[in-house]
């Protein structure tokens, strides 16, 4: 890689010294290519021999980077590509959350989302979780990624950290992937390269430690806060964390790290280098709130009801064919008219978090009623919670990719009806057979538009 910023060569140098060029030459090469799987979603992928990412047995390393939109398994939520070294934060989740139950987690600075899949995927069966992303368009892009995961449990808001104040200690963990100068990400964005200065370094530390100083707020007693970023230098690293024990009352938590795995230890956090770990620049601090451990609850006072009302039993029997059996739901009704699935033992906390966040969505949209026909959402397809009796069919890659891009499907005969569009039994999304022709009902914004070869 040429062009870097002489400040940047010298700050590196300063942090490496013999190391350096060691550093630069990594640089040079192609970044490594990793996924995580989705284990709600059996796919071919798990039979795969793939080259695991040490840290992560979910995560694996591609022999090379494949055109992952024409894959029809990525549009079901098979995996998310992901940056390895990122999936340190399952590692770290791992190990200070031991105990097992149920947690309440926000993911605070959550878009595009491959740290909330992640957290989904490692945090004790049953936990409550809530990714936020402040910034419409990412929140959109959230929105596709949670509802691809197909987790019951993901919860998702637009909302400022500001905004969460009125939660003051009701959250066990609290992940903050801070916004930042972006250095650990140079050999894959080029533009990240042209942004930076130590100006921009600067502005970007400010702007964390107002974000830090409103996430610790968030921590019960006893809970843990997880800071990361994708950058190398301490202003943003380090120096934050120091800054965070400085002002609150957290103590750093250490992580039990293979040495093989190739981080340095800091003064708290951990940091990666991609000529020692195969992977992007990232850095990692763990922090426990001190103080008896205590469950976090909201004053009911001067709180706004929920948007969210309970579907009524007319409305339950007309949806009982679409559902499994036996996943323990709760079915409520937003504002927009949309019915959604809550883990019954969400429903409280949904409806607490709702009232003080007002631009947020719980649980799973399933559709609604246009008269007495049901219209399915297209997250619901996406998700674990279609009847086994609900119609299905079938497609092959190309038929697939065809769907995605919105096209009809072409099957004979013409079956009438609503059907589940699935590939290698994983589903895509919606389909309504009428009469002599098929309506594709995948969403028009979620549709792909690269050419299929």
């Amino acid at each position: 890689m040429s062009n870097l910023p002489d400040s940047f060569l010298l700050q590196m140098r300063n942090l490496l010294g013999t190391e350096t060029d060691a550093f630069l030459d990594a640089l040079k090469q192609p970044a490594p290519v990793s996924i995580q799987l989705n284990p709600q979603k059996v796919s071919r992928l798990k039979d795969g021999i793939l080259e695991p990412v040490p840290w992560y047995p979910a995560g694996c390393y591609l022999p090379e980077r494949p055109v992952f939109t024409l894959d029809p398994l990525f549009h079901a939520g098979a995996y998310y590509v992901q940056e390895a070294a990122s999936m340190l934060v399952a590692e770290a989740v791992r190990q200070i959350t031991p105990s097992g139950h149920p947690l309440r987690a926000l993911d605070l600075c959550a878009a595009p989302g491959g740290k909330s899949t992640l957290m989904a995927s490692v945090l004790p069966k049953g936990s409550f979780l809530l990714s936020n992303e402040v910034i419409r368009n990412r929140y959109q892009t959230l929105q596709y990624n949670v509802a691809k995961w197909g987790i019951t449990g993901m919860h998702t808001s637009q909302h400022d950290s500001r905004d969460f104040k009125a939660l003051q200690g009701w959250f066990d963990l609290v992940l903050v992937d801070a916004p930042c100068s972006g250095e650990g990400l140079f050999r894959k964005d080029p533009d990240a390269v042209k942004e930076w200065s130590p100006a921009h370094t600067a502005h970007c530390s400010a702007r964390q430690r107002r974000i830090l100083a409103e996430a610790a707020a968030l921590v019960r007693p006893g809970g843990v806060l997880i800071y990361c970023t994708c950058t190398y230098n301490d202003g943003e690293n380090d120096t934050n964390a120091s800054w965070l024990l400085e002002q609150d009352s957290f103590q750093a938590l250490k992580l039990f790290l293979p040495a093989e795995w190739g981080l340095v230890p800091k003064e708290i956090g951990y940091q990666c280098y991609p000529h020692r770990v195969r992977g992007e620049g990232f850095y990692i601090a763990c922090f426990q709130r001190e103080g008896q451990e205590q469950a976090g609850s909201i004053s009911a006072k001067n709180q706004p009801a929920s948007a969210l009302k309970p579907a009524s039993k007319t409305d339950l029997d007309a949806l009982a064919p679409w559902l499994s059996a036996g996943d323990e739901i709760a079915i409520f009704q937003d504002w927009q008219g949309v019915f959604r699935a809550l883990p019954e033992h969400q429903v409280a906390d949904c409806m607490q978090a709702g009232a003080v966040l007002r631009q947020s969505a719980f649980g799973v949209p399933l559709g609604l009623f246009k008269g007495k026909d049901f219209l399915p959402a297209a997250e619901f397809a996406l998700s674990t919670l279609v009847h086994p009796g609900v119609p299905r069919v079938e497609l092959e890659q190309e038929q697939a990719l065809h769907f995605l891009k919105k096209d009809p499907p072409v099957i004979h005969p013409i079956p009438q009806g609503w059907m589940l569009v699935e590939y290698e039994g994983l589903g895509l999304g919606w389909a309504k057979g009428i009469g002599n022709r098929i309506n594709n009902y995948y969403p028009k914004e979620w549709r792909i538009l690269m050419q299929i070869r």
